[in-house]
């Protein structure tokens, strides 16, 4: 049997601060170190997290990529009048329409939404493009432009790190969509003789300093946007999804599911006479078999399925791919390991709990209004019938 303890903090006026015990110092040790992993590499997140990231790259880098167009197309005319040779320039203007184009179809082709492999390779194109762009100018100008002019185009490796700061990279995400950039560098002093040369390991040192704060200012805001999708989507007490973000979650998971052919199930569960929980231990024993309950949903749960407090006593766990008998057996398996777990009050009371489940599958063409108010009926069977059992939607 499984207990949990409530121990609320008893500070007397005046007293100084308690000493953190070993436990609490191991605990603060392992939220640093995975903040740190969500720097370094955010790959251990939920499905839902990365979808969201895959999203706001995507949003991005269609606008970067618009904007770029509209910026190497126009520059033809910047090129016209710094540039003395006509064949230079026509050269030029061939290549800046066809990187133009390259980038309109970037920004609107290939978008799916909570794709991150697909917001990836976008970011990857959006990258490569400039260098390869690079490359090819310098080979075009080198014999008819002015330093000058030539001089506007070694800036692209440095912008193609600089544009890394506004994607929300973590560590090693932005060390990979440096390379392109250093590989072009190295590249173009290479064909040109002047690797060894103070001038190439001055632009190296610029282009390593830029990168550095390229990639700070990235893993920043991936934090900033790590701590804003928590808020926004998590209940507070279970940290599981809140109501908003589960509906709107559910709905994508069933239209992702509906265009797919796939099967999806939901588990409506009600804690079984909570009300009294309360009245009789007082709410901080209910917020205890509250997060108690949440825990072994998330134990029970792939990483695929949506789990979230839905309100009150109530959740909801959406189950992808999954038939009825699959959702029913893992209802009735959520169910019978409530008997498992009691919690241990501050009183030393050992409190338990049940929980009623409903289970619907969705049928086709099906809304998720109608879907709910399906399983919400199973639900309220299950609790007619006596509470404790699961009960499978018509």
């Amino acid at each position: 049997m499984q207990e949990v303890t409530i121990q609320p903090e008893r500070a007397k006026p005046g007293a100084a601060p308690p000493r953190p015990s070993p436990s609490s110092l191991k605990l603060q040790l392992r939220a640093l170190a995975l903040k740190m992993l969500d720097l370094i590499d955010n790959r251990h997140r939920t499905a839902d997290f990365l979808g969201t990231r895959a999203n706001f790259i995507q949003e991005r880098t269609q606008v970067l990529a618009l904007v770029f167009a509209g910026i190497v197309f126009l520059w033809i005319g910047v090129d016209y009048l710094t540039i003395a040779d006509p064949a230079t320039v026509a050269w030029l203007a061939a290549l800046r329409t066809l990187c133009a184009a390259l980038y309109v179809a970037l920004a609107i082709f290939g978008t799916i939404p909570h794709d991150l492999p697909r917001a990836r390779a976008k970011l990857a194109v959006l990258v490569t493009l400039p260098c390869l762009f690079y490359l090819t100018s310098r080979f075009v100008l080198e014999d008819g432009a002015s330093s000058g002019a030539l001089m506007v185009y070694t800036f692209f490796p440095y912008v193609t790190v600089a544009q890394l700061g506004v994607f929300s990279l973590p560590l090693l995400e932005g060390i990979v969509l440096a390379i392109p950039a250093f590989v072009t560098l190295f590249a173009v002093e290479a064909m040109f003789g002047e690797l060894l040369s103070l001038s190439f390991f001055g632009d190296l040192t610029l282009l390593v300093l830029l990168t550095c704060l390229a990639l700070w200012a990235s893993m920043s805001e991936l934090q900033m946007l790590l701590r804003l999708y928590r808020q926004a989507t998590r209940d507070p007490l279970t940290g599981l999804f809140n109501r908003g973000a589960l509906m709107e979650r559910t709905q994508l998971e069933m239209d992702r599911n509906q265009q797919n052919g796939h099967k999806l199930c939901v588990l409506l569960f009600d804690l079984d006479k909570f009300k009294r929980i309360n009245d009789d231990y007082g709410h901080l024993t209910g917020d205890a078999v509250l997060k108690s309950f949440a825990q072994i949903l998330e134990r029970s749960s792939r990483k695929t399925d949506l789990v979230g407090r839905y309100g009150g006593e109530e959740f909801l766990v959406v189950l992808p791919n999954t038939n009825a008998a699959d959702a029913e057996l893992r209802a009735d398996q959520i169910r019978r390991a409530c008997a498992g777990v009691e919690v241990l009050n501050s009183d030393g009371n050992k409190i338990g709990f049940t929980t009623s489940v409903g289970v619907a599958r969705l049928k086709a063409n099906e809304n998720v209004e109608e879907l709910l108010r399906r399983v919400d009926e199973s639900l309220y069977r299950a609790k007619e019938a006596g509470r404790d059992c699961v009960i499978l939607a018509a």
